[in-house]
């Protein structure tokens, strides 16, 4: 069942949506729909003012909302999550879909990846167990070649590791990147090929417009990743 939280990242990445569209993008989702639920969740988002109304079936964020940055957060997502929780409790990971991005991109691609971030000591050890208790293919820090010739096209998990004092916030209990985080690995990480040239200039520019950029947070992680210039590049061409 679609939670206030995926509403309320759909609203963060459309100005203003009916209850239609809403529907069709949890659908799009997977996410089981009741049009009468639906319309609950939205008229009680509206009297906590979460959400406004802004005419008869249209709905949009407070012009006053801070536009946070919400990674989408699916059933399947939090079912991963608590595996892995589970099997390693001490290990800092975060999940995140390939969906939470395809809303800010020019060129949509057919992508499903699922992103896996755990330490680096133990990056192998949670493939190892995914690789054993998952549908899905798993792939562990594929270099590019590696990603061209198996990654792309699939439904796949990509397990990375993460860097020391990533930016992560939790969402629904799931440990997410938060979108310094996303900014800062899309701009050079083998996994995010698909955002290349102009289209990483737009998908930069779009995210900074609809949502707030914790800036020295940004740069801080870039500078961590050794690719604080090319981030700062982006920034600048973006605004």
């Amino acid at each position: 069942m679609a939670t206030n939280t995926d509403i309320l990242h759909f609203a963060a990445i459309n100005k203003q949506f009916t209850r239609k569209e809403l529907i069709v993008y949890l659908k799009e989702q997977k996410q089981a729909v009741s049009p009468n639920v639906v319309s609950i969740q939205l008229n009680r988002l509206v009297k906590g003012n979460e959400l406004v109304r802004v005419e008869r079936g249209v709905y949009g964020l407070p012009s006053d909302s801070q536009k946070n940055f919400i990674a989408f957060v699916s059933d399947e997502l939090k079912q991963l999550s608590q595996k892995i929780k589970v099997q390693f409790p001490f290990v800092n990971h975060c999940v995140w879909s390939s969906k939470a991005i395809v809303p800010f991109m020019h060129h949509i691609p057919n992508l499903n990846y699922t992103y896996v971030d755990a330490d680096r000591d133990v990056a192998e050890s949670v493939f190892d167990f995914l690789n054993d208790n998952s549908s899905k293919r798993v792939f562990l820090c594929p270099n590019q070649d590696e990603f061209n010739r198996y990654v792309v096209g699939t439904d796949a998990i990509i397990v990375r590791t993460l860097v020391s004092e990533a930016p992560l916030q939790v969402i629904e209990g799931v440990n997410t990147p938060t979108i310094e985080k996303i900014l800062v690995d899309a701009a050079g990480d083998v996994e995010f090929d698909f955002l290349q040239g102009t289209e990483i200039t737009y998908f930069y520019r779009n995210i900074i417009e609809r949502h707030n950029i914790n800036k020295s947070k940004l740069l801080r992680y870039a500078t961590r990743r050794g690719r604080r210039t090319e981030v700062e590049q982006l920034l600048n061409k973006s605004l």
